[in-house]
Formats: structure tokens, C-alpha cells, sequence
């Protein structure tokens, strides 16, 4: 059997104090890290291309649409199976101003704006706090402030 290959998207927001926008999973056993702290974001339908699956997450999980910047990509550990199952997750930043873009929470329990301190004390869900560490070693939390 040949091994499958899956594309799943996530969004990084920025404000302009340099904080991270993160979401609390619901807290149900039939999920996978219920309760922990992640990106916003999801997997990409049949047909979508990152950039498009980005958009629909955006929307279904905030209900915005954003600009976002493409980050990186990488193999994601915590979604692959080696000689099954590979998933690479595409990972996008969006500075936003929260005075004048209005965010509603569409999934998940909670989101909170984090400064640096507060994001990489926790250990998000999906094996994510190493690629939020690699973020704030990058700077790319300092887009959007002030000069």
C-alpha cells in the first residue's frame, strides 16, 4: 500500500506588541491534546492548495480573513507515520492589529495573545513548541511594531 501524504496548514498571529494569537483545544476526550494550547489551523481539504486551506481555517477558526506571509514548512512528528502516513504542515504568520481586526473565536475552547514568556512556557499540541521557539529565535514576532 502506497503511503499517504497530507498537507496541514497553520497560522502564527502577531500583534503589534509582539505577542502570538494561540488557541486552547476543546477539552474532549475524543480529541487528540484536548485542553493544550496550539496555532490556529487544520488540515487542507482534497483539492486545496496550502494557501487556499490556510484562508478557510482563518475563517472557520477566527472569522476574518487575514494576509498571511508563508513561514516554512516542515515534516510534522507528531502526524506521521513512518511508511504510512507522512504529513507536512505549512506554517504562515499574519500581523494583525487587534483595534482594528475583529477576531471570533470558531473553534476550540479559548485564544489568548501570549508575549514571548507566557507562548514558550507551554507545551503545545502537535510537537509545536519547538517551531514556536524557532519563531521568536527569527524575530518574525517583531513584525508589525513600531519602528
Amino acid at each position: 500500500m502506497p503511503e499517504i501524504e497530507r498537507t496541514v496548514v497553520s497560522v502564527i498571529p502577531v500583534n503589534p506588541a509582539g505577542q502570538v494569537l494561540l488557541q486552547q483545544r476543546d477539552d474532549r476526550p475524543d480529541l487528540l491534546y484536548p485542553g493544550q494550547w496550539t496555532f490556529f489551523g487544520g488540515a487542507a481539504e482534497s483539492g486545496e492548495t496550502p494557501g487556499q486551506a490556510i484562508s478557510r481555517e482563518i475563517a472557520e477558526e477566527l472569522g476574518a480573513e487575514l494576509q498571511t506571509t508563508f513561514w516554512m514548512h516542515y515534516v510534522c512528528p507528531a502526524r506521521t507515520v513512518p511508511g504510512e502516513v507522512t504529513t507536512t504542515n505549512y506554517v504562515y504568520f499574519a500581523v494583525v492589529d487587534p483595534s482594528v481586526t475583529s477576531l471570533t473565536l470558531g473553534e476550540g475552547q479559548a485564544m489568548e495573545w501570549m508575549d514571548r514568556e507566557r507562548a514558550l512556557s507551554l507545551d503545545l499540541a502537535f510537537q509545536q513548541s519547538d517551531i514556536l521557539r524557532q519563531f521568536f529565535e527569527a524575530g518574525l514576532n517583531t513584525f508589525g511594531q513600531p519602528s
